[in-house]
């Protein structure tokens, strides 16, 4: 990079590879800026699962190449008899297929002679900038045939962008996590007769399903103001506060269940307030601890309890029977005989009731529970 405004066009690039974790095609314009340094024709980002070679994502630098984009990822990706050496390099290195492959395997592959030449590329610089499990991140800038080999002071420019590419790649698979997650977490309770939301210690709404929305829409008992849930009666407010205060403590945290007078129904609105590990698809910077809230419309048609604490705790099958008959007064030791298990495994599956409640102790994991199902005859 030229002296005068290199600075300010490295911060430029930077700030372009850091907005592609939002959106994969800022990453278009940021290899394009690289390509003008290092004399490239093409840059061209690949996310692909290697061992079925299928192509997750990708992007070329410029419109001209989108082509070249599609025939990889639709045909060549499949025979590309290099993707052992693409997909086996160091995160954070820089390597060019000359240094691996000679003239004769050139004139031999379907990959340079179909491909790469159609479209003017001869040397090839790649960088993977990231890995999961069987899945590779590089990219890869193709220079014009006939021309040189990458320069050392290019190589030491694309080495200064290591660490921002790698980055930018850890944080947008860690929010394409968290985007899969809030996306089946959300699709597990959309159809449930309820409504949930979980709600930080200084009363905030984090995040609620349709149920809970349609419930607080009709402002019958409970609604919501300023991001946070407004009760008619000063009594139930009151009571929902005192129960958020519980919910939210450092230690212990306890849960409770309470009815709220509805002024256009006769029947009350059942609201379950309870401890809860905010879910990994929820911003961690919302400010916890955080209670989950069950809005229960005895109107509408109730879930077994199962299928609610199954939901609530993401118990296990085996979890949820030992909690059910924990709340039918089991001991361990007459439920293993019962179900012809060890108590040592009992144990275990109890473990991770504690776990997944943030319970301490048998008693207060019961406690937890009950409060997860209101049990009101109307």
């Amino acid at each position: 990079m030229s002296t005068g405004n290199a600075e300010q066009r490295f911060g430029q690039l930077v700030e372009l590879i850091y907005d592609s974790v939002q959106d994969l095609s800022r990453i278009a314009p940021a290899m394009e800026m690289i390509c003008r340094e290092v004399g490239a024709i093409a840059g061209h980002y690949v996310h692909m699962d290697v061992e079925s070679r299928e192509v997750i994502a990708s992007c070329v630098s410029n419109s001209d190449y989108q082509a070249g984009d599609l025939e990889y990822k639709e045909y060549y990706s499949q025979v590309d008899d290099r993707l052992g050496w693409l997909a086996t390099g160091q995160v954070g290195e820089w390597r060019a297929d000359h240094q691996r492959f000679d003239e004769r395997f050139v004139r031999k592959s379907e990959i340079y002679n179909d491909f790469l030449f159609k479209y003017g590329g001869r040397h090839m610089v790649v960088g993977r900038i990231g890995e999961r499990t069987t899945q590779s991140e590089a990219i890869a800038f193709l220079r014009p045939l006939g021309a040189e080999e990458y320069a050392e002071t290019e190589y030491a420019f694309l080495r200064s962008l290591s660490p921002h590419l790698i980055r930018s790649a850890t944080l947008r698979a860690r929010m394409q996590t968290l985007e899969r997650q809030q996306s089946a977490s959300e699709s597990v309770v959309a159809h449930l007769p309820y409504g949930t939301l979980w709600i930080n210690a200084a009363g905030r709404i984090v995040s609620l399903n349709p149920q809970a929305t349609a419930i607080l829409a009709a402002g019958d008992g409970l609604s919501v103001r300023n991001d946070k849930l407004a009760v008619s009666e000063p009594a139930d407010a009151e009571r929902l506060q005192y129960a958020l205060r519980m919910a939210t403590a450092m230690e212990p945290r306890q849960g409770q269940w309470f009815a709220i007078a509805r002024r256009k129904q006769s029947t009350p609105l059942l609201v379950s307030v309870i401890p809860a590990t905010i879910p990994a698809a929820l911003d961690p910077l919302c400010g916890g601890p955080f209670a989950l809230l069950i809005l229960q419309d005895m109107a509408r048609q109730r879930v077994s309890r199962s299928a609610q604490l199954q939901v609530i705790y993401r118990l296990t099958p085996a979890e949820t029977r030992l909690a059910e008959a924990l709340l039918e007064n089991d001991t361990i030791e007459s439920y293993a005989l019962k179900n012809d298990i060890s108590r040592n495994t009992v144990r275990t599956h109890l473990a991770s009731l504690f776990a997944k409640t943030g319970a301490k102790r048998q008693a207060e994991l019961i406690r937890t529970l009950l409060a997860s199902q209101p049990h009101v005859m109307l």
